[in-house]
């Protein structure tokens, strides 16, 4: 049926499977009331939809290569590693960059508190490997980093790292990351909607949802889009088209640092780059990107929106894709390990929501702290849905400072340059040494977050 097709049609192809795929999740999804209660993405559902109806179930029931020809699945078994890049590229373009002292003043008790969670789970899980999962378990200590990699950082940031581990002889901790990263989709969303209402019924807890203090629009809350976003210059090129071009720019800035640092670090004698992701060193390229619009007055040319658009279909085929081809036998054989990793991850973040939350937001806690245990279990838009339900009028600041986070927390956590310097620092020091470092971070950034709240 798909005899004689060259590389770029089966390419083609495969990213016609992706939009067949989404298409029929759409569908599935809004006959599947469950499944929208729990906010479920429609990437999600075609992640597995791909898993069942291609070679792993569907073909080994039927001996064949199931709906999904052997090309297509080798092709959407890469793409996850690249589209990273296009998500990661966009985090900073099309927003007006604040004023240092408006942007620190509101992001670093989100910063403070996404960290660690960050890095508690870095420590909670090379710990659990070092004392346990490697021992008991057979789990490479090269997994000393997976909750993070999974659970704060995603589906694109495990499979960004899938190079450097398999190369570090671990494929296997990419899919059971990618088992995890879907798991804490699921943990993020329930698991938040559990605590609103828990927040909304406790007599304890002041909730916007039910008790709006704020003005929604006063001069402090109220942030006017870019010019970019009501505007539209005639420069010759389409919205879409500069978007893109704007992002292509801060990748190919990103290549160009890493490019550098690997020059660099081969000039030194050492290969600590060779195999590193590009993808932290995209968000520098947006950054910069963006930083030359804001200087030049040219903001209008990028358009959030479009950006956002771009970046969410990249993220919607990351997903679908990389759900679609992780294997299902090597999550088979660390079922023990999942679990007590998700036992793990989910319970830190509850905990350090209800504990840290109060002690270092001062204003509007539960509001600012759910969405760091959001994206501390799932990604950024877990975050913002979460911050939604408990303020759905945006009557708070939550929402803008939890924005203005990702400024400082992505490049460095959460798939950011730590987050992928995890991985070498373990094959370096292991699991063990890296968790109980790890460990003095978190309390040292657990003290910070308490001291500048009680210092104000």
């Amino acid at each position: 049926m798909f005899g004689g097709y060259t590389d770029a049609q089966w390419a083609a192809l495969a990213f016609v499977f992706l939009g067949l795929a989404l298409v029929v999740a759409t569908l599935v999804r809004r006959y599947a009331g469950f499944l929208r209660r729990l906010y479920i993405p429609v990437s999600v559902i075609a992640g597995f939809l791909i898993l069942l109806l291609g070679p792993q179930v569907l073909g080994a029931l039927t001996h064949s290569a199931g709906l999904v020809p052997a090309p297509v699945a080798d092709i959407l078994a890469r793409l996850p590693g690249l589209m990273i890049n296009v998500v990661f590229a966009g985090v900073m373009l099309g927003k007006r960059l604040p004023s240092v002292r408006t942007f620190w003043r509101e992001s670093a008790p989100h910063f403070i508190l996404g960290s660690v969670f960050s890095f508690g789970q870095f420590a909670l899980g090379a710990l659990a490997v070092a004392l346990l999962l490697k021992p008991v378990f057979g789990l490479p200590d090269a997994a000393g980093s997976v909750l993070e990699l999974s659970f704060a950082g995603g589906h694109g940031t495990i499979a960004g790292m899938g190079d450097i581990l398999k190369t570090a002889g671990a494929p296997e901790v990419v899919d059971i990351g990618l088992g995890l990263a879907t798991i804490s989709m699921i943990t993020g969303v329930v698991g938040g909607s559990i605590l609103v209402n828990y927040a909304i019924r406790s007599p304890r807890i002041s909730v916007a949802r039910t008790d709006r203090v704020h003005p929604a629009t006063d001069a402090e809350h109220y942030i006017p889009p870019n010019s970019g976003d009501t505007d539209q210059p005639d420069v010759g090129l389409g919205s879409i088209s500069r978007s893109f071009g704007a992002i292509a720019l801060a990748i190919a800035l990103g290549l160009l640092i890493l490019e550098l640092l690997r020059f660099g670090a081969n000039a030194l004698g050492s290969g600590l780059f060779d195999d590193f992701p590009l993808f932290p060193f995209t968000v520098i390229g947006g950054f910069v990107v963006q930083l030359v619009l804001s200087l030049a007055g040219k903001e209008e040319l990028v358009e959030r929106r479009t950006v956002n658009d771009i970046t969410t279909l990249a993220l919607d085929i990351l997903i679908a894709a990389a759900i679609g081809t992780m294997s299902l036998a090597a999550l088979g054989a660390n079922i023990p390990s999942l679990v007590i990793l998700t036992v793990i991850a989910f319970a830190w973040s509850v905990v350090g929501m209800l504990w840290l939350g109060p002690r270092i937001h001062p204003v509007d806690w539960f509001e600012h702290a759910i969405a760091d245990y959001g994206q501390s279990q799932g990604n950024v838009a877990t975050g913002f849905v979460l911050a939604d339900m408990a303020d759905p009028a945006r009557t708070t600041a939550a929402a803008r400072a939890y924005g203005y986070k990702q400024l400082t927390y992505e490049p460095i956590l959460g798939g950011g340059i730590l987050t992928a310097l995890s991985v070498p620092i373990i094959l370096q020091l292991g699991s063990l040494w890296f968790g109980l470092a790890s460990l003095v971070v978190t309390a040292g950034l657990i003290l910070w977050g308490i001291l500048r709240v009680r210092r104000r």
